[in-house]
């Protein structure tokens, strides 16, 4: 699914910078069509199949409780937000 939302002032520079770039090489078309594709890809929406892959691990009452028990397939938490709820390895 395409969510098209305004893009982050990071990505708008590095699409102007693409564009820039090209033209500076004299492929300003060029330079455009691969900004529009990077602005297309980043308007897609992760697959459902990445949530599940990367999400949180389910219970056994929605039905994702195997991923409970390989969670060497999943990506531990990251932010501090996380880690904070985390369990206490100590207690």
């Amino acid at each position: 699914m395409l969510r098209f939302r305004r893009p982050p002032r990071s990505f708008v520079v590095f699409l102007l910078a693409v564009i820039g770039i090209g033209a500076a090489f004299g492929h300003v078309v060029n330079a455009a069509g691969l900004a529009a594709f990077f602005f297309f890809i980043a308007a897609i929406d992760p697959k459902p199949a990445w949530n599940y892959q990367f999400g949180k691990p389910g219970t056994h009452d929605d039905g994702r409780a195997y991923g409970r028990f390989n969670s060497w397939q999943r990506v531990s938490a990251t932010s501090p937000e996380e880690l904070r709820r985390l369990p206490n390895i100590r207690d």
